[in-house]
């Protein structure tokens, strides 16, 4: 299945794809040498001006990703087609087919109810700490804990969709 990804966080790069080639690349090892065609055909189409190279040994890698997923579609063992893009003449898949490794439920609690001191946020219905935290943060692609929080800025319910074996327990 398709799954889309933004390149910007309000008018600036988000350097997700960048992030996520990163972590394909430093994974565990069994990426074949299509990850190369991928990225210079990204390069020859998008490349005018792209300096996500000259950045890419300061990124942190992109492990998975959120989303509303109201209906359960995504599963373990399932077919991910990463595009940019999606549904438009310039629709462009920058990476490999991946598999999905694994599926997470998350919940962002804003209530006050839990965590008076900001929002609650639950990973399959358990309450992380500020260290688990700051490392979901960083592998969903985000720098702090609150460009996070800016970006899901309400209460949310959802699924972490994971193309590696990592996982949080």
């Amino acid at each position: 299945m398709k799954l889309c990804f933004d390149t910007k966080f309000g008018p600036h790069s988000n350097y997700f794809l960048e992030k996520i080639w990163k972590g394909l690349l430093d994974g565990p090892g069994n990426l074949d040498h299509s990850y190369f065609t991928y990225l210079e055909r990204y390069i020859a189409r998008y490349g005018e001006g792209w300096e996500g190279e000259k950045f890419s040994e300061f990124l942190e890698p992109k492990l998975h990703t959120i989303r509303r997923d109201p209906e359960n579609k995504w599963v373990a063992g399932m077919d991910i087609q990463p595009v940019i893009n999606i549904n438009t003449s310039d629709e462009f898949q920058f990476a490999p087919t991946l598999k999905c490794q694994s599926v997470q439920r998350i919940q962002i609690d804003y209530s006050g109810m839990i965590n008076p001191f900001g929002p609650a946020i639950f990973i399959d219905y358990q309450l992380l700490d500020h260290a688990s935290l700051s490392r979901m943060v960083r592998n969903d692609g985000f720098p702090t804990v609150k460009d996070f929080l800016y970006y899901f800025n309400e209460d949310f319910t959802g699924n972490m969709i994971h193309w590696t074996p990592m996982i949080y327990e």
